[in-house]
């Protein structure tokens, strides 16, 4: 499912009515309809007010209205609009449809913008269809008082398109907006659905299917990751561990020492053959002990972290073995030795996965961009907010703020597939394509959950190749974190409790199937995520 920006909406929407011949008035038609069929199976209610603006998602409301009154519901339609001269074409058609119908409906202007009051405490259910896509925040004047009524009386409140007062394309809230129990929006979800905290204020969202002609929505490459865009690993009777991989992962310093243990456990949970660990020799003691199935590989180390010395042996290390991926930089440190380590590393012919002080060596070295382009192999980076920083030089806040351009920026400028984690992450791909992971939970903010992602993202890179391993692992990590959530307080989870749960993520995920239908959730493993794969 591809996430769109306000203005590849209006593209596609133009398209499909100037070039492949929809007409508008049927577009508008059926998101009415749709919406109308979900606010009447998820909701119990008898009563309704549409509260319209004088564009086209008060049009779409005014269908909603119709399609609510021949359900039998008591509808009110209140217009924001001085006069029906004021209304779009497509609006004030279906202003018209919804009187001949028998609907009442009332104008508010700026003068008796008080009496909304009434209509909106009488209604068991608002529909709030001022602004849509188009709306650029902050809301000014009378309609921001229709905005902050509908939000005093605490109403059950279904937002068409998006909720007024946000922007359709951030995560960042300007001024007075609309608080939704349930959103319904068309044709692709945008932006303001999954991103935080404006998507806190859009309730249950829905997309939902109003014919838009998809090959206006190919021209976009920014995708929901889901899972029907994910690919599984396979494995085969006729096979042995080499098949699947060799994953070595390096890392440790002293009082980090589980960060490595929890990326070479994952690593095997996830689906490597084997999996072998470059560790610090002082410390090789406390990783025999804790690490069963997978093997070690101590290195010269002193006060527990790696030399310079280190490096000739992880050379010989990696000639000498069958590897088929690395993960570096977990609980590394950072020092002359640490730095020489990643300054090889980026010469070995593997695919790469580099994480936390793996980064944080890496935005150390001189040219260090030019260094990861000139890697033949695929390489992943996998920083959080703070390490992004680091490697750009861009205050944490702007990343924040704008986390798809500053992801999408790096990886074209070196090559590399960027995984920006956050409480939303982003994923781009050297060629500009960006995905969205909305799985995960609060839950998972403790130390060593990237740790884990960086074990299972250095087998899904051999297995699946770098694009489909990053969808597949950071999909599998999250999916793993909210089966975790289910059963284990947050603020008791922990990371090695992902570990556990990857079995039955990959449960799950073998067991779906992705069906047509009219519309979809846009989380659809939010209320239950075992029944959604029966």
């Amino acid at each position: 499912m591809r996430l769109l920006k306000a203005k590849e909406m209006a593209f596609a929407d133009e398209n499909t009515i100037k070039k492949t011949g929809i007409p508008s008035l049927v577009l508008m038609e059926n998101a009415g309809r749709t919406s109308a069929q979900i606010i009447l199976e998820k909701l119990n209610f008898n009563s309704a007010v549409v509260v319209a603006g004088g564009g086209n998602n008060g049009g779409d409301g005014l269908v909603i209205g119709r399609y609510l009154l021949l359900a039998g519901k008591d509808v009110q339609v209140c217009v924001l609009s001085e006069s029906r001269d004021r209304l779009s074409e497509d609006n004030l058609k279906n202003f018209e449809i919804f009187e001949n119908f028998g609907g009442k409906v009332s104008f508010f202007g700026s003068k008796d913008i008080r009496k909304l009051v009434k209509p909106v405490k009488d209604a068991d259910v608002v529909i709030d269809a001022v602004f849509g896509t188009g709306f650029t925040p902050p809301v000014k004047g009378y309609r921001e008082k229709a905005l902050q009524i509908i939000n005093r009386h605490g109403k059950t409140v279904v937002a068409v398109d998006i909720p007024s007062g946000l922007s359709a394309d951030k995560g960042i809230i300007e001024g007075t907006h609309i608080t939704a129990d349930l959103t319904i929006t068309f044709a692709a979800p945008k932006p303001v659905h999954v991103l935080y905290p404006a998507s806190l204020h859009c309730g249950d969202v829905f997309v939902v299917d109003i014919s838009i002609d998809r090959k206006y929505l190919k021209k976009f490459k920014r995708y929901l990751l889901e899972p029907s865009i994910l690919k599984l690993p396979r494995r085969t009777k006729d096979s042995h561990k080499y098949t699947y991989g060799h994953a070595l992962i390096i890392g440790g310093s002293q009082g980090k020492t589980g960060a490595v243990i929890m990326a070479s456990r994952s690593a095997t949970a996830s689906g490597s053959g084997l999996v072998s660990a470059v560790v610090p020799q002082e410390l090789n003691a406390v990783f025999e002990t804790a690490l069963v199935e997978e093997m070690t590989l101590p290195v010269h180390s002193s006060g527990g972290s790696f030399t310079k010395k280190a490096v000739k042996q992880i050379k010989q290390i990696i000639k000498n073995g069958k590897f088929t991926s690395i993960a570096l930089g977990m609980g590394m440190s950072v020092n002359e030795g640490t730095l020489a380590v990643v300054e090889q590393i980026l010469k070995v012919r593997l695919p790469l996965v580099i994480d936390a002080d793996g980064i944080n060596n890496l935005a150390l070295l001189e040219n260090f961009k030019n260094r990861l382009l000139k890697r033949n192999y695929p390489t992943v980076i996998t920083p959080h907010i703070g390490e992004m920083s680091r490697l750009t030089g861009i205050p944490t806040q702007q990343i924040l703020a704008n986390m798809e351009d500053v992801a999408v920026d790096f990886s074209r400028e070196t090559g590399v597939y960027t995984v920006l984690k956050g409480s939303r992450t982003v994923l781009s791909t050297p060629e500009g394509k960006v995905f969205y992971s909305i799985r995960g939970n609060e839950g998972m903010a403790t130390a060593g959950t990237g740790d884990v992602l960086s074990g299972i993202l250095a087998t899904l890179v051999y297995r699946l190749g770098a694009e489909d391993g990053i969808k597949t692992g950071v999909y599998l990590h999250g999916l793993a974190g909210d089966l975790a959530y289910q059963v284990i307080n947050p603020e008791s989870m922990k990371a090695t409790d992902l570990i556990g749960f990857i079995p039955e993520a990959y449960d799950l995920l073998s067991g779906y199937s992705c069906k047509y239908s009219m519309y979809y959730p846009i989380d659809p493993l939010k209320d239950s995520i075992s029944s959604y794969f029966k």
